[in-house]
């Protein structure tokens, strides 16, 4: 199946938060987020990239999202073979991700890799500011970017695909958390061009990232902890 720019972010946005389910009784295909931090991004960016590549050419229809507030998810189930097949043949299986990885025809085609990390990084992704230590006074003006996952061949992937663009992104040790049932595999962009270069060439669709950028740039920091209703009020307010 020839793969093309909105496939491939598709594919990663698959890759952040993405689910297929398959056994005897049915084939579900799953996708969702935050439902307070995400829920515009998925109305806004998600569902229309969804419904154009995929809902409509297979099943005439409409992605229909639910919210789900006891467990603070916004998403949507789709019990249908045919789309189940249509990832299948993109290289995606079902079950769980502690092995995926980047399709060749992404890795290969920097165009689509810049993509699929966009979508990989809006949706399993992270920008925060560390406090800057030298400073005497200590405020969060040190973006960080970052990216976590289960999957050493992802992790790996996305470090080489990262370099040849022309970023110096960095690791950190595999850990494993108290509550975590595989070692997570992190990776990191932290120079403050690379940053920049990230913004620039790659970007956020997710305003639950993008404000955080956003704030930054307008007061030279961003204070952690912060919500995105938060970060939109600090971001229409004249003076702070």
């Amino acid at each position: 199946m020839n793969i093309d720019g909105d496939l491939a972010e598709i594919l990663g946005i698959h890759t952040g938060d993405g689910c297929i389910s398959v056994n005897e009784r049915y084939s579900m295909y799953y996708l969702g987020g935050d439902i307070n931090e995400e829920k515009e991004y998925h109305d806004k960016w998600v569902a229309p990239l969804f419904n154009k590549k995929i809902m409509f050419p297979l099943y005439k229809k409409k992605v229909r999202y639910k919210e789900h507030p006891k467990v603070g998810i916004y998403g949507f189930y789709i019990f249908n073979k045919k789309i189940v097949a249509f990832f299948n043949k993109l290289g995606v299986k079902s079950g769980r991700k502690i092995n995926i990885g980047i399709p060749k025809e992404i890795r290969i085609n920097l165009k689509f890799a810049k993509r699929f990390l966009r979508g990989l990084f809006d949706t399993d992704g992270n920008i925060y500011f560390d406090k800057n230590r030298s400073a005497k006074v200590r405020i969060n003006n040190q973006p960080v970017i970052k990216i976590g996952t289960v999957s050493e061949k992802l992790a790996n992937q996305v470090f080489v695909l990262l370099k040849k663009i022309g970023f110096h992104p960095g690791k950190k040790n595999p850990y494993k958390g108290k509550r975590d049932k595989n070692v997570v595999y992190t990776i990191l962009i932290y120079r403050r061009k690379d940053i920049e270069k990230f913004i620039r060439e790659i970007g956020f669709k997710n305003p639950k990232h993008y404000t955080k950028w956003l704030v930054y740039k307008k007061l030279g920091l961003c204070p952690p902890h912060t919500t995105l209703k938060e970060r939109i009020d600090m971001l229409k307010q004249k003076d702070l």
